[in-house]
């Protein structure tokens, strides 16, 4: 089992987690669930978009975002985050800075200057180096890798508040 993953409760091993994701698609809503109440919830519930192209990060932040009632979309590259941002606003974006198609730091800073996206609320979570940490910083508020998920739970509960956590212990994720 992950680091990541040992003092989650009730989530059982990372293989067992991805074996459960079954087919589900890169930019799909995690759950979802033809029942009009759910589709309700879902629509009202605030959105988390997640770009990382690490997928047991992903998964974990995906699932932590879950278990608070939010939607959470995830994907691993820039390309399709920009084609997600095209028809939807989050609530919060999360960015991962070393993609494999580029930075979601300069992500950040490119929608940070975007006329039609430039309040939207983000976060960076990196393990570069301090210095380019600090460069993000001046665009974007930035989360060190590895991280205590209770630190990404309050950026969550900062976009979007929310009745006290649901998390009781504080396992790390990067």
């Amino acid at each position: 089992m992950s680091p990541a993953r040992e003092g989650r409760e009730g989530i059982g091993t990372l293989g067992t987690a991805l074996a459960n994701l079954g087919t589900q698609r890169s930019g799909e809503p995690m759950g979802t669930n033809t029942n009009d109440r759910a589709a309700q919830r879902r629509d009202e519930a605030p959105v988390l978009c997640i770009l990382d192209d690490d997928a047991a990060t992903l998964d974990l932040v995906r699932d932590v975002a879950e278990e608070s009632g939010w939607v959470a979309y995830g994907f691993s590259r820039i390309s399709e985050v920009r084609q997600f941002l095209s028809g939807r606003r989050p609530t919060l974006l999360m960015l991962d800075d070393d993609l494999p198609d580029g930075r979601g730091g300069d992500l950040a800073r490119e929608l940070q200057q975007d006329e039609s996206l430039g309040d939207l609320p983000m976060v960076v979570c990196t393990a570069a180096h301090p210095a380019r940490q600090e460069e993000i910083g001046g665009w974007a508020p930035v989360i060190s890798k590895p991280f205590e998920l209770e630190e990404f739970e309050r950026h969550l509960e900062a976009s979007f508040p929310r009745p006290a956590s649901r998390l009781r212990r504080q396992p790390t994720a990067g």
